[in-house]
């Protein structure tokens, strides 16, 4: 308890801590976010846990659905109610019958999620960078966005020449590459491709 002529600090609000948690770890972010989307209607812990492991954005991260959906739990971005399973003997004592959960995306982890809109980071992400930049995730973007995606080499060679590559510091394709797969704008799947976000971001720069 604070003493006299001490002021307490402010609870974090509950979007705040979902925001926070989301932002902990750039490998994490896109997964957790996927979490929160999956989440959005109710369904079993089970099922969550087996459609988030399915989502690309997993590949990104550095752990598992079941951890990553604990994490959202813990923070309060996803809320999770005990259940009894439903394949238990309708005679069965409280005690006998196994324990379930089902989960669901809480307000605080959708106004989160809205701050983590892929379109809105990139706009962000656009907003603290050389002014150069948006022409080369441009080309980037087009490029992926052709049928089969393209090759690391090929973004690099159709961004050879760029002013963006040396001014105003040297940079790399991969850098480009890194940031639009970061804010959710390319996906890798055998090559890098646009994402629906993504063809979003190139119509915005276009």
């Amino acid at each position: 308890m604070a003493g006299h002529g001490q002021t307490v600090a402010p609870v974090p609000d509950a979007v705040g801590a979902v925001v926070e948690r989301l932002g902990a770890n750039r490998a994490n972010t896109l997964a957790l976010c996927a979490v929160l989307s999956v989440c959005k209607r109710r369904m079993p812990y089970r099922e969550a846990e087996a459609r988030i492991d399915a989502r690309p954005e997993l590949g990104l991260s550095t752990q598992n659905a079941h951890a990553l959906l604990r994490i959202m739990i813990d923070c309060g971005g996803v809320e999770a109610v005990e259940v009894p399973e439903p394949d238990c003997p309708p005679d069965a004592r409280p005690e006998d019958m196994p324990v379930g959960y089902t989960v669901e995306t809480t307000a605080a982890g959708k106004a989160a999620l809205e701050r983590f809109e892929p379109t809105r980071r990139f706009a962000e992400m656009l907003r603290d960078e050389p002014s150069g930049y948006a022409r080369a995730y441009a080309t980037a973007l087009g490029l992926c966005a052709e049928s089969g995606g393209a090759t690391k080499a090929a973004i690099e060679h159709a961004l050879e020449g760029d002013p963006a590559l040396s001014m105003p510091k040297r940079v790399y394709a991969s850098y480009f590459i890194s940031k639009l797969e970061t804010v959710g704008g390319l996906a890798w799947d055998g090559s890098w491709k646009t994402t629906k976000p993504g063809r979003q971001m190139l119509a915005a720069i276009g």
